[in-house]
C-alpha cells in the first residue's frame, strides 16, 4: 500500500477531552516517518465546535465516546458529512457502530485500539475494520498507524465483536464475578485476606480488583452490547456449574478429568504461561519489597557501620566479625561510600578482592574518588551452603536460586547433585533469602551463607558446596577524610602494616611506570599488588593501585612517596592500616 505522506488531512475529534481522545490528539500531533502534521479538531461537552461543525470541517471524523452514545452521534452528524471524508470510529464493538455509518454517503473504517488512554500508542495495538466504503482516507490512515510503530490486525465487524466477546466480554466477566464472590464471602476485608494467599492468587486479585477500579460504565457496555455476549456467558455458566457438581459430590475422579481437558487444550502454552506469570510474581514481589522498605527503612546513625545490604550476606558477617556496632544496610557500594563522606555514619565495609573473581571495580574507583581512606581490612571465608524451608527434602527442589557468582562458585556441585534443576540469578544471596520467604515455597532453595539459614529458621541441606574450598573475600573498612603525607600518626610497628596508593600520569610516555617502580626499588619497598583501571576521562588513561608493606609515615616511605608525587599527575594515599 502506498503511503500517503503528503496528502494530510484535517482530523475531527467528537469526544476528544475524554482520555483516548486526548492522547489520540496528541499522537496526532507528534507524527514519524515523514507524514506532515495534521490538523486536528475537538468537538466535545464544553467547546465551541459543534458536533455538525466539526463533521463539516473535517476530512476525517473520528467518534471517541461512550458505546451506548455511538450510535445516536453517528446518526447526529452523518448529514453533515462531505461525500470526500470518512467516519471512523473508537468503540469496542463494531458491528453496531460500522452498520450507523455505512447509512451515510462518506468513507466508512471501523477501529478499536487494544488499549487503555493513559497508555502510549507507539507499540501498541489496533484492529482496523474495512468496509466497503473504505477508500482514500481510510488506507491515509492505516499507513499513519504502520509509520508511527502501530501493530494493526484486521477483521470484519462481524469477526471482530466475536472475537471480542471472549478476548474482552468473557475475561472480563470471569474477572467481575471473581471479585464479586469474595466481597460475597464477607469473611475478611481484602488486605486481609492477602496476608494468607500465594502470590499467583494475589496476582489474579490483584488483576480483579484492577479492573473494578476502573469505569463501570465502560466495562457494562462491553458486556451488555455485544451481540454474541450471552452465548458465551452460558458456555461460562456450564463450566461453573458442571465444578460445582463435581465438588459437591467430592468427586476427585471427576475434578482431574475436568482438569485434565483443560491441560490438552492449551497444550504447550501452559509452559509459556508458567514461565511469564513467575516473572510477573517475581516483579510484584521487587515491587511490595520496595515499598515496604521506603516505608520501614530507618535512617542511618551516626555511630553505624554503613555495609552492601541486605542482610544475612557474607558482608553482613563481615560487618559482625569487624564490629558489633549498629549495622546500616546499604543498597550498593556507592551508598557506603557516600554516607561515609557526608559523615553520616561512622565508618562503612566494603569488598575490595575476591580470591577467584579479583578486584570489585566499584570500590576501587570510589576509593580514588571519594573523600575517605582505609582503616583496617578483614578476609572472610566464602562457605556456601544450600538453604531451604525445613520441610523440604532434596526431591523437592526444583528451582534454585542465588547471586550470579554464588550460583557459578557452586557450577560443578550442581551439576552433580542437581543436573535438571532450572537457576535463577538475582541481585544478592540476602534478596534470594527474601524471595524464598515470601513464595513459602518448599520446591526452591537457595545458596546463602549459613547466617540466613540461622537467622530465619531454615534448613542447611547441605553445606561448603563451592567447586573452590578455599574462596575467600577481603573487605576494608573506609572513614571519613584523606591521608596526607605530612600528618602524624599513632601507628605501631607490630602489626605489618601495609600502605594502598592510587596515582595516575598527566600523559601516556614511555616509562613512566617504570620510573615510579625504580624508586620503590631502590627504597627496598616490598610491592604486592599492582592494578590497573580506567580513568573514564580519556581512551587509554590509566589510574594505578599500588599496595606494598609499611606504613605511610615510615621515613623511607615518606620519602619514596615524595618522590613518586612529583612524577604523577595526582597521588592519593588510599590508607595505611
Amino acid at each position: 500500500m502506498q503511503v500517503r505522506k503528503n496528502n494530510t488531512p484535517v482530523i475531527g475529534i467528537i469526544g476528544g477531552h475524554g482520555q483516548m481522545g486526548c492522547l489520540f490528539a496528541d499522537f496526532f500531533n507528534r507524527p514519524q516517518g515523514g507524514f506532515s502534521r495534521p490538523k486536528v479538531l475537538i468537538a466535545d461537552i464544553g467547546t465551541e465546535l459543534t458536533n455538525q461543525q466539526l463533521a463539516e470541517r473535517s476530512d476525517i471524523v473520528i467518534i471517541s465516546v461512550p458505546i451506548d452514545q455511538t450510535e445516536k452521534v453517528i446518526k447526529e452528524v452523518l448529514p453533515h458529512m462531505r461525500s470526500d471524508a470518512a467516519i471512523m470510529d473508537f468503540t469496542s464493538i463494531k458491528e453496531m457502530p460500522v452498520n450507523a455509518m455505512l447509512k451515510g454517503k462518506c468513507e466508512v473504517l471501523g477501529m478499536h485500539p487494544m488499549f487503555g488512554g493513559t497508555n502510549p500508542i507507539p507499540g501498541q495495538t489496533i484492529i482496523l475494520c474495512p468496509t466497503k466504503k473504505s477508500g482514500h482516507w481510510s488506507a491515509w490512515m492505516a499507513d499513519f498507524l504502520k509509520e508511527n510503530h502501530v501493530k494493526i490486525e484486521k477483521l470484519t465487524p462481524k469477526e471482530h465483536d466475536q472475537t471480542m466477546n471472549i478476548a474482552q466480554g468473557l475475561i472480563h466477566f470471569a474477572e467481575i464475578t471473581f471479585a464479586d464472590a469474595i466481597r460475597r464471602s464477607g469473611q475478611l476485608p481484602i488486605r486481609q485476606l492477602l496476608k494468607y494467599t500465594g502470590k499467583a492468587s494475589e496476582l489474579k486479585i490483584l488483576v480483579a480488583a484492577r479492573l473494578i477500579a476502573q469505569d463501570s460504565k465502560l466495562y457494562g457496555n462491553i458486556q451488555i452490547q455485544n451481540p454474541y455476549a450471552l452465548k458465551s456467558l452460558k458456555e461460562f455458566q456450564k463450566s461453573v456449574t458442571e465444578l460445582l457438581k463435581i465438588v459437591a459430590k467430592k468427586d476427585l475422579k471427576s475434578f482431574k478429568k475436568y482438569f485434565e481437558k483443560n491441560k490438552k487444550f492449551y497444550g504447550k502454552y501452559l509452559q509459556e504461561a508458567y514461565n511469564d506469570s513467575s516473572y510477573l510474581i517475581d516483579k510484584l514481589l521487587e515491587l511490595k519489597a520496595t515499598r515496604k522498605e521506603k516505608v520501614t527503612r530507618k535512617k542511618p546513625g551516626k555511630k553505624d557501620l554503613a555495609i552492601l545490604g541486605p542482610a544475612n550476606t557474607f558482608s553482613h558477617i563481615a560487618g559482625d566479625k569487624y564490629s558489633n556496632v549498629q549495622k546500616y544496610f546499604a543498597h550498593d557500594i556507592e551508598e557506603v561510600f557516600e554516607l561515609v563522606e557526608q559523615g553520616s555514619v561512622a565508618e562503612g565495609l566494603v569488598p575490595i578482592e575476591n580470591k577467584l573473581h579479583g578486584s570489585v571495580r566499584e570500590t576501587l574507583d570510589a576509593l580514588f574518588n571519594k573523600n575517605v581512606h582505609i582503616v583496617k581490612e578483614l578476609t572472610i571465608p566464602i562457605h556456601h551452603c544450600l538453604v531451604c524451608f525445613a520441610h523440604s527434602q532434596k526431591s523437592d527442589i526444583k528451582t534454585i536460586i542465588s547471586h550470579s557468582q554464588a550460583l557459578g562458585q557452586c557450577k560443578k556441585y550442581l551439576q552433580k547433585n542437581f543436573p535438571k534443576v532450572a537457576t535463577e540469578s538475582v541481585a544478592s544471596t540476602g534478596t534470594a533469602i527474601e524471595k524464598l520467604l515470601i513464595n513459602s515455597d518448599k520446591s526452591v532453595a537457595v545458596i546463602a551463607p549459613e547466617i540466613a539459614a540461622g537467622n530465619h529458621g531454615l534448613k542447611i541441606l547441605a553445606e561448603n558446596i563451592a567447586d573452590e574450598a578455599e574462596n575467600a573475600t577481603t573487605f576494608v573498612v573506609i572513614k571519613k577524610g584523606r591521608l596526607t603525607l605530612s600528618q602524624n600518626s599513632n601507628h605501631q610497628n607490630s602489626h605489618s602494616p601495609k600502605t594502598s596508593i592510587a596515582f595516575y600520569f598527566s600523559a601516556d610516555t614511555p616509562g613512566s611506570l617504570f620510573t615510579v617502580f625504580q624508586d620503590f626499588a631502590a627504597a627496598k619497598i616490598n610491592l604486592t599488588k599492582i592494578e590497573s583501571r580506567p580513568t573514564k576521562k580519556h581512551f587509554g588513561d590509566y589510574i594505578f593501585y599500588l599496595d606494598f608493606l609499611g606504613h605511610v609515615t615510615e621515613p623511607n616511605i615518606k620519602k619514596t612517596l615524595q618522590s613518586v608525587a612529583a612524577k604523577v599527575a595526582e597521588l592519593k594515599i588510599l590508607g595505611s592500616y
